[in-house]
């Protein structure tokens, strides 16, 4: 080959190989950047249910102080324990918690009293923001009564709930519109006979006026629905989430609830069923929306659900699942419910659900100590804070050194051993090498 023929080569291969450099360069960017979405858990968050406002002190006949001081008292928990965003039932029962000109008050947060005269969404939402946290109010759709609904075939219940979304974002600061999964209900005989395709019509008329409703009073507030978790029952109660994840104009997020762990039994078979469900949920979101995935807290250290044993058997659950919502095209979590993060049965698996999600180091990794001497090992950046207050120490060999739960260390004879920090499954280590 002449030299000026190897010379058009090198400036031929330069040319088609310059654009597929690029090409794989913004290929492998976008893949970290997908890589980096999928494990930043975005939405860590809790919901707060009606059936919770008398336990926390938050119904309509304490006093305003009192009341401010309770919401405070509850952002600061749900922040300790390294949620972001928090789901408040503002109306459960075709109701508020606030002054409607659509609804009346809701007398379970009444509890017996009349009307407060101030307002308790207000103080709601300026206190989650104070903590830092994000507040979504949680509306039940059609429910009046666990036996009566409102008719989702009227034109007015449409205009109703849409009316009652509106309202919110219009006159409250909030951050998001979320409904639940009450829709048609299977155990009112005159809407369980009421066909598939009605259902999803009719259901589906009513999720896109919300969403425009919302969306026209405040284009920056998020509308997001947390339908079941088990998609053959989302199609007998009218909720089309398959549409809901692939068309625009529905929603701007889903929270499945997938309740169950991997231990459940079928058949006497163990299933892995929260794999296979979630799975199954990331599947159909073929327009790639945001998914938090609900998790039933409120079954931790019980044996509720006889076929779900592992809720009893094991208290890393939680943990677990986390592992798996960061690991795919799934954003992050809500927990169900609240209270359960301060019940002494679910303790274990909410110390490993903290370890899960703590982000801490310690002052040292190495230390060099004389036999009779005492160093104190500290937890820097350690977040949440509720995780940090509950990070202990342990030692390899306490022959050689010895360790107090605080982390006071002192060293014993000769040798060398470890000191171990650690909440749940989270652990940092500090070498220790004693002289003598």
């Amino acid at each position: 080959m002449e030299k000026n023929e190897k010379r058009i080569v090198i400036i031929l291969k330069k040319t088609y190989l310059l654009p597929l450099f690029v090409m794989l360069l913004c290929l492998g960017l976008l893949m970290g950047e997908k890589t980096a979405q999928a494990g930043s858990l975005s939405m860590r968050g809790v919901w707060v249910s009606v059936f919770e406002f008398k336990e926390i002190g938050l119904t309509g006949n304490k006093s305003e102080t009192t009341f401010r001081a309770n919401a405070r008292d509850l952002f600061s928990k749900i922040k300790a324990n390294g949620c972001n965003n928090v789901f408040f039932h503002v109306r459960s029962h075709n109701d508020a918690i606030y002054e409607s000109d659509l609804v009346s008050w809701s007398k379970t947060f009444l509890n017996g009293a009349s009307a407060p005269t101030y307002d308790p969404l207000k103080i709601l939402v300026e206190e989650a923001h104070k903590k830092g946290l994000k507040f979504h109010a949680w509306m039940n759709p059609y429910r009046i009564s666990s036996s009566k609904i409102l008719n989702p075939a009227k034109e007015s219940t449409i205009e109703k709930i849409a009316g009652q979304a509106e309202e919110i974002v219009k006159n409250y600061d909030v951050d998001g519109i979320h409904m639940d999964d009450y829709f048609y209900p299977t155990n009112i005989k005159k809407y369980a006979k009421v066909a598939k395709k009605k259902k999803y019509k009719n259901t589906n008329a009513m999720i896109q006026t919300v969403y425009k409703a919302v969306k026209e009073a405040d284009k920056s507030v998020a509308f997001g629905i947390s339908p079941a978790g088990n998609l053959s029952y989302n199609a007998t109660i009218g909720a089309d989430v398959k549409t809901w994840l692939s068309e625009d104009g529905y929603v701007d997020y889903v929270a499945p609830q997938i309740y169950w762990t991997n231990s459940y039994l079928m058949a006497g078979k163990k299933v892995k069923l929260f794999d296979k469900v979630l799975k199954s949920w990331r599947e159909i979101n073929t327009a790639d929306r945001p998914m938090y995935i609900g998790l039933a807290l409120y079954r931790a250290g019980t044996t509720t659900v006889a076929e779900d044993p592992g809720w009893k058997k094991r208290s890393n659950n939680l943990a677990t699942m986390i592992k798996k919502i960061k690991a795919g095209n799934t954003e992050g979590y809500i927990l169900y419910d609240y209270v359960s993060l301060y019940r002494s049965s679910a303790w274990k698996e909410v110390k490993n659900l903290l370890g899960s999600i703590c982000k801490f180091k310690l002052n040292k990794k190495k230390k060099t100590l004389k036999v009779g001497k005492s160093y104190k090992l500290k937890v820097l950046g350690a977040s949440p804070s509720r995780a940090k207050k509950n990070i202990t120490f342990k030692s390899t060999k306490k022959s050689v050194v010895r360790v107090t739960k605080k982390g006071k260390v002192k060293a014993i004879k000769k040798g060398k051993a470890k000191v171990i920090a650690y909440i749940g499954g989270k652990r940092r280590v500090c070498r220790i090498r004693v002289k003598g």
